[in-house]
């Protein structure tokens, strides 16, 4: 029966794989038809979600049937095409055969590097269970709630990140998951869009003005950032948003060159869409790009320009509006909830400060480099130097204006194997290079374009500096920053340096990342805790050990009950997902919401379905002081539960704890 679901998640897979076809017919080069190809299939996946969902159909046969339908229509079209004697994919292996022979012996070797890099990431995704904190408490439960709901409406829940967060990500994971009736395939949205992004920065780096070698080098840039490694296997959102961005660049790039017309208006207007529909975070990285867009077609178009910049803007409207539209209705703006991660301070100095701090969680590349043994790392030396300048500079470091409230304090973090903290020095390192040798070499081709296109990237790093604050998890958002500055680098470094050098550095690039596919801290693939050794169940509790047996437990009582309707709350915690899976929630036939909500989301109560429901169960789990009190009952829409169940697990003063609450007419005194 697995294998059979397997097959039905191969529909939208096909659908992808047909519109590359159909693309490649009309269209040389068969890079950029993948990048086309995946916009469409983004806008179609896009369509189908939101038109299932106004009707409730958001279900396996809404979603099966649809993507037959769509991958019946390609089929027709492609067949088609092929009548007329256009393009034949069985050419395809020969091309990349022959373009494989024409490269130098490292040329291969690299190839063969970025293969086995790209099997090893995809290894994990593919075996692994999801298990990023993030995805435990919000960007898997709005899977299942949508799934369960049949709807993607917003919901009444006690984490409204699952609410207003932008969702694309989970839309593309909600279909496979449904299609699979599991999570196995969860991770692959990530892991394409590696993929994906790989085959963009190699374009960015063509328009550029790289050859064969700078494409090639551009995409081991690429591939060997560590903290894409680690996403590469994730459920999180970072690549997704990064091939969007990738796609924007590029189809930019493809603009200034080509001229406007319908179709590049339609490409950047989709990209631009769907990373917004992505991550709040494509607000800050498109901005530079579009406004180079901007000033480009002032130059060229003046005020005809207006027409294009309109029509970008509305295609990209129109793809969040669904989004907006649910968020107004619930928050009263399209975004959501106000962001608490803002700086609440401006000015030069402030910048300053803050990009300093930022960069300072990429800074130790002697652990990456494996010198530790023979150099001091530099991290507290970098520290020191940092806060000696912020004193000259007359700026607090630790100015609660701009950092997190979750991390008050600065510090230059070590190295890490955990993609909430893993930074790139030595990838960040190069891209100084690479901006020192633009600098000076005056041969550089299409170097007025080179330098613009550097200037737009660097400007979304000082955009994210001076409006966000500084914590260790920044490193993550700053994951499409390093892809967009891959093409850079392979251009830059391949006209720059001896071929040599350039082929051990791409070398050495892809040696020295192996340890992030091997030893992801979360998800090994070798060692006492690799995924191929712990069950899969153990493995989504990877951040939350402690508490493994309380939802396991907790999770087979509700799962042999007969109760039907069962309520979730939770208390100073919201580690959700793992109990869903336990219990195979969107699966079973038992009903699962939250309870006792008193956030902006708590008049959907009031609202259907949600209005009717009585739990004769609730699950609470609590993560609190020992010295505080446990509830023996609760009371909700007039009815009492009393305690059936509980287990706790108490850490230093810290009490994880589940109960489990039946309705007291149920109790059998």
């Amino acid at each position: 029966m697995a294998m059979l679901f397997l097959l039905f998640s191969l529909l939208p897979i096909a659908a992808l794989a047909l519109i590359f076809l159909v693309i490649k017919q009309v269209q040389m080069g068969w890079r950029k038809s993948l990048l086309d190809a995946s916009w469409v299939w983004g806008v179609l996946l896009t369509i189908i979600t939101e038109s299932l969902s106004i009707f409730h159909l958001f279900g396996f046969a809404g979603v099966a049937l649809l993507w037959f339908l769509v991958d019946a229509f390609l089929i027709a079209i492609y067949l088609q095409g092929r009548s007329q004697g256009k393009y034949n994919p069985f050419q395809l292996p020969q091309k990349v055969s022959y373009s494989i022979r024409q490269l130098s012996i490292t040329g291969n070797l690299e190839i063969l590097g970025i293969f086995l890099t790209v099997l090893g990431i995809g290894m994990v995704a593919f075996v692994a269970a999801p298990n990023h904190s993030d995805s435990m408490e919000y960007h898997l439960p709005r899977v299942v709630h949508w799934i369960q709901n049949h709807s993607i409406a917003h919901y009444p829940t006690q984490n409204i990140f699952q609410l207003y967060q932008n969702p694309w990500s989970e839309f593309a994971i909600a279909h496979l998951q449904i299609l699979t009736q599991s999570d196995r395939l969860a991770a692959s949205i990530q892991w394409f869009a590696m993929l994906g992004s790989l085959v963009g920065v190699s374009l960015i780096a063509q328009e550029l003005g790289a050859h064969r070698q700078g494409q090639i080098l551009s995409a081991i840039f690429c591939a060997t950032i560590p903290m894409g490694i680690l996403q590469g296997s994730s459920t999180n959102n970072d690549l997704v948003v990064a091939f969007w961005m990738v796609c924007l660049a590029y189809f930019a790039l493809l603009t200034f060159r080509q001229g406007v017309h319908t179709l590049n208006i339609v490409r950047l207007g989709t990209s631009l869409g769907l990373a917004i529909l992505s991550k709040g975070t494509a607000y800050i990285y498109a901005f530079p790009v579009c406004l180079w867009l901007a000033v480009w077609g002032i130059q060229h178009y003046r005020w005809k320009v207006w027409q294009p910049i309109v029509s970008v803007s509305a295609i990209a409207i129109l793809l969040n509006l669904g989004h907006y539209v649910r968020n107004v209705l619930v928050f009263g703006s399209p975004l959501g909830v106000p962001g608490e991660e803002t700086i609440n301070a401006f000015g030069p100095r402030i910048l300053i400060s803050n990009v300093l701090k930022q960069l300072a969680l990429h800074a130790d590349f002697i652990r990456y480099l494996r010198l530790d043994g023979w150099i001091t790392p530099m991290t507290g030396i970098a520290e020191k130097v940092i806060r000696i300048f912020h004193n000259v500079l007359g700026v607090d470091i630790n100015d609660p204006a701009l950092m997190s409230s979750k991390y008050p304090k600065f510090f230059v973090p070590s190295i890490s194997f955990n993609e909430d903290a893993a930074g790139n020095p030595v990838h960040l390192l190069i891209i100084f290079l690479a901006l020192g040798l633009m600098a000076i070499n005056f041969r550089l081709p299409k170097r007025p374009l080179l330098f613009a296109y550097a200037l737009v990237v660097t400007g979304c790093f000082l955009l994210f500096c001076a409006l966000l604050t500084w914590s260790l998890p920044r490193c993550r958002l700053h994951l499409p920053i390093f892809i967009l500055y891959a093409g850079f680098v392979g251009v830059v470094l391949s006209h720059s340096l001896n071929r040599r050098i350039v082929d051990i550095a791409a070398i050495l690039l892809l040696v020295f990342s192996s340890p992030w596919i091997v030893h992801n801290s979360v998800r090994p693939l070798w060692g006492e805790n690799s995924i191929l050794a712990v069950s899969r169940a153990e493995q989504y509790f990877r951040t939350q050990p402690d508490r493994t047996e309380l939802y396991m437990e907790s999770a087979a009582i509700v799962r042999s009950s007969s109760c039907q309707q069962v309520g979730l709350d939770f208390k100073n915690t919201s580690f959700e997902y793992p109990f869903w899976a336990l219990v195979n929630g969107n699966q079973s036939s038992q009903i699962f919401r939250h309870v006792n909500v008193q956030n902006q989301s708590s008049p959907l109560l009031q609202k259907s379905p949600f209005q009717n429901f009585q739990p004769c169960a609730i699950v609470y789990f609590a993560s609190q002081s020992t010295d505080t009190p446990l509830e023996t009952t609760k009371t909700r829409g007039g009815r009492r539960y009393k305690q059936d169940w509980y287990q706790s697990k108490v850490q230093k003063n810290k009490r994880e704890s589940v109960q489990i609450f039946v309705r007291k007419s149920d109790i059998t005194e």
